[in-house]
């Protein structure tokens, strides 16, 4: 069973990173990759699963202020990549006030949600 689950895995790593050839380097195979992806990769390859405790935007950068990419549903998980300090919140998930954000991958969009919005699961 864990081998059916490793493939696809894999495969959607590969694709988040930018690693599947293009038609114009069909030639020579290879595919730029800058290490912020890498990281990112690597990161979701060890996941370290989250829950939404409420609905959440999942934001561009850790600010309030940044592009929304997606809604990130109450009780359905995502994979934490990493903790950041970012602009403060106000109001968010119960919390009057703090500005501690977690960089995430929900649904294969990476990007930054308010660390009081989410749980270990």
């Amino acid at each position: 069973m864990k081998k059916l689950l490793i493939a696809p895995l894999a495969v959607a790593a590969l694709a988040l990173a930018g690693l599947v050839p293009s038609a114009s380097g069909a030639t020579s195979g290879a595919a730029t990759v800058r290490s912020d992806d890498m990281t990112t990769v690597a990161a979701t390859a060890k996941c370290k699963s989250l829950t939404a405790l409420s609905n959440v935007n999942v934001r561009k950068s850790a600010s309030t202020k940044s592009t929304i990419l997606r809604l990130w549903y109450k009780g359905t998980k995502g994979c934490d990549i990493k903790g950041v300090d970012g602009g403060s919140y106000k109001n968010a998930c119960g919390i009057k006030s703090y500005h501690y954000w977690r960089k995430v991958n929900y649904r294969g969009t990476v990007g930054y949600v308010p660390n009081v919005c989410v749980k270990y699961s």
